[in-house]
């Protein structure tokens, strides 16, 4: 008994002595985690504030940076004025000590002597030091054209500090002719004060020296004339506007238009009122030429970024007086062509030949950009009489793609990869201020910049970057504000076709398919970038969107647009690539699943209306549906199945009952069953 009761003493003692234990260990456990967490906010907390005393220094540092600018030419004639001031103050008591220092003996004639020779020394020093500016102006008349330099010689600035020193230098001369000790303090305050003035016109004709042959002064100077001139003519149409508009008034059929009239009449009474603007363009047309072969290519960019400023200062002084070609084909209007316009265009089309020769990649980026900073600055014209035409813009365009297309024969893949998101580019621009139709060139020009590249494997990244701008184009479109989108998107997406089916023709034995890689940026399921995925997020937020929200409702008949007749282009392509057992048709299938789903989904959205709903699901049972055209033999099943066809028309099915889409989860039934029946014949496994 003693035994029995001292083991069971023993045991209690032992779980007393774990309990007791566990209570240690754990709250061992909670004090680290407590000093864990205390450690990390105290550290956090000082990282956090080491931070801010960082960016507030920063901040600090930038403005005082600022203000040292702005303030040191403040300071400057701060203290010029103050010591001007001084000198005015002690007059008085410096003459008097002048008169009683100069009337003994010969000292005034010593200081005549004194100034005589200052002022020679002055006139010669001022000779030279000109002469040598000059000099370094003239050296650099290589790297300026001609007609510039001849401007910069006559610098106004320049030349009038060359006279305005040599007039002060001959006038310390003269303060040698006083007459008497009286004059002596007004001599030497004249001289000194001359000799400070000239020191500073001196540096100021040596900045203005170094400005002046600084090619981006050269070039703001340029610019400055050319806007400055049309801006001049601008004004004097306003000022005598009453008398052109008098004499409309005195015509028998006075013309009642949209159209600034006025200034119409005005510019073709002075043709050339653009004589600057086009001087300018030609003088950085000349610089980006010159500047590029010699290396240069920030100048050279610095040049064609002038003629963008040109060109916007052009737009802005013509106004309302552009003219949209006639609508219907064969009728020329004469006031479309724009003679400014058009030089423009042929200047940089040859300076892109010039480069391309050279083999200037820079230089050719560098005018693909100025092309599209062009069309953003023609897009802006406003045609009075409405309409939706962005000729102009669209001409701009067609210059870049051509240019762009020059450059194929060259083996210059990196610089087609920038053409072609340029293009891109500019197409979503002429998408934003124009009609759809305004860029289905462009979409063409896409399609024969990204073919080179199923022959020429150096150029499939180029065709990458082309199928990846026509994806950013279709979602541009789907999102639209425009009705008329049907064109344009069947375009692409007969273009994206065109590309896909000439790669199902080539080889693809690699691991790693290069037509999944290439023509993902449209048909890839993984890509967050690719076309699925953004429409997921367009889909996501049509069903958040309210149900009398006009945009979203703009959209979703937009997107039913684009899925009319998508069943056709893909049931060739995802066809021809089962034919070619291209590892391509895992994305066909999952790329018809998931936009058949979404098309499914934008369907329940508050905005759809039920005309657009029936006409969305019936897109969508049609596109789900290119999967009975599957060939039922037993290799193309077993291939086929290898991409789980059985496990995708399920959960189609499935996902449509929870949406509460019964007929269509019924049709997938059916289209499940039949593939049950057209491939469970054949022993491929027992998922179907």
């Amino acid at each position: 008994m003693i035994g029995i009761l001292i083991r069971r003493a023993a045991e209690r003692l032992g779980a007393a002595i774990t309990t007791v234990k566990g209570w240690i260990v754990a709250g061992g456990r909670r004090i680290r985690a407590f000093f864990h967490w205390l450690t990390r906010a105290i550290g956090g907390a000082a990282s956090r504030t080491v931070a801010w005393l960082w960016a507030r220094f920063y901040r600090v540092s930038d403005r005082t940076a600022r203000a040292r600018q702005r303030v040191k030419a403040i300071v400057v004639w701060g203290v010029l004025a103050l010591l001007l001031g001084a000198t005015f103050y002690e007059y008085s008591s410096l003459q008097s000590v002048c008169e009683r220092i100069f009337t003994v003996g010969n000292r005034l004639s010593s200081l005549q002597s004194l100034l005589l020779t200052l002022g020679g020394a002055l006139i010669g020093a001022a000779a030279i030091a000109f002469t040598l500016v000059m000099f370094a102006m003239q050296v650099n008349v290589e790297r300026m054209p001609h007609g510039l330099f001849r401007r910069f010689s006559d610098d106004k600035g320049l030349l009038g500090a060359f006279v305005a020193t040599f007039l002060l230098a001959i006038a310390v001369a003269c303060t040698s002719l006083i007459p008497a000790p009286s004059w002596a303090a007004i001599a030497l305050l004249a001289s000194g004060w001359a000799a400070i003035s000239i020191g500073l016109l001196w540096w100021y004709a040596y900045r203005r020296a170094l400005l002046l042959i600084n090619p981006l002064e050269q070039l703001r100077l340029v610019v400055d004339h050319g806007t400055r001139a049309m801006r001049v003519f601008v004004r004097r149409a306003k000022r005598i506007a009453p008398l052109i508009e008098a004499a409309q008034e005195q015509e028998e059929n006075p013309i009642e238009s949209r159209y600034d009239v006025t200034l119409m009449r005005f510019f073709q009474a002075n043709p050339n009122w653009t004589a600057g603007a086009e001087q300018a363009i030609g003088h950085a047309v000349s610089f980006a030429t010159r500047l590029a072969q010699l290396g240069d290519h920030e100048t050279c960019n610095a040049a064609l970024r002038a003629i963008v400023v040109v060109n916007r200062a052009y737009v802005k002084a013509k106004g309302r007086t552009f003219v949209a070609p006639a609508a219907l084909p064969g009728i020329h209007i004469p006031l479309s062509t724009d003679a400014f316009l058009n030089q423009t265009l042929e200047n940089l089309r040859q300076i892109v030949r010039a480069a391309v020769t050279r083999g200037d990649e820079r230089q050719i980026e560098q005018t693909f950009r100025t092309f599209v900073e062009l069309v953003g600055v023609y897009a802006q014209i406003d045609y009075p009489p409405h309409t939706d035409s962005k000729h102009h813009a669209q001409l701009v365009a067609g210059y870049l793609s051509t240019a762009v297309k020059d450059v194929i024969p060259h083996d210059r893949a990196d610089v087609l990869m920038e053409g072609a998101r340029l293009i891109g580019e500019a197409a979503a621009i002429l998408l934003a201020y124009g009609p759809p139709m305004s860029i289905a060139s462009l979409v063409d020009e896409l399609g024969a910049v990204a073919a080179p590249g199923v022959l020429n494997q150096r150029y499939r990244p180029v065709t990458q970057v082309a199928i990846a701008q026509l994806a950013t184009l279709t979602l541009s479109l789907l999102q639209s504000r425009s009705h008329n989108v049907d064109f344009v998107t069947g375009k692409i997406r007969d273009t994206v076709a065109m590309i896909t089916k000439r790669f199902l023709q080539m080889p693809d034995n690699s691991l790693i398919s290069a037509q999944s890689t290439y023509l993902g940026p449209y048909y890839s399921s993984t890509n967050s970038q690719a076309l699925r995925a953004r429409l997921t997020e367009l889909v996501n937020a049509l069903l958040e969107a309210n149900e009398n929200d006009t945009d979203a409702r703009t959209v979703i008949r937009n997107i039913e647009t684009w899925a009319d007749g998508l069943y056709q282009t893909q049931k060739e392509l995802l066809l021809l690539a089962i034919q070619k057992r291209s590892q391509f048709s895992g994305d066909m299938i999952h790329w018809i699943e998931g936009v058949a789903m979404l098309l499914l989904v934008v369907s329940t959205a508050p905005g759809c209306d039920g005309n657009t709903r029936d006409k969305l699901r019936r897109h969508s049972s049609w596109l789900i549906s290119t999967f009975s055209w599957i060939p039922d033999d037993a290799e193309t099943v077993a291939f086929v199945e290898n991409h789980n066809v059985t496990e995708i028309l399920f959960r189609t099915a499935l996902h449509a009952s929870t949406r509460q889409c019964c007929e269509y989860s019924k049709k997938v039934q059916d289209l499940l069953l039949d593939w049950g029946f057209q491939g469970g014949k054949h022993e491929t496994g027992w998922a179907i």
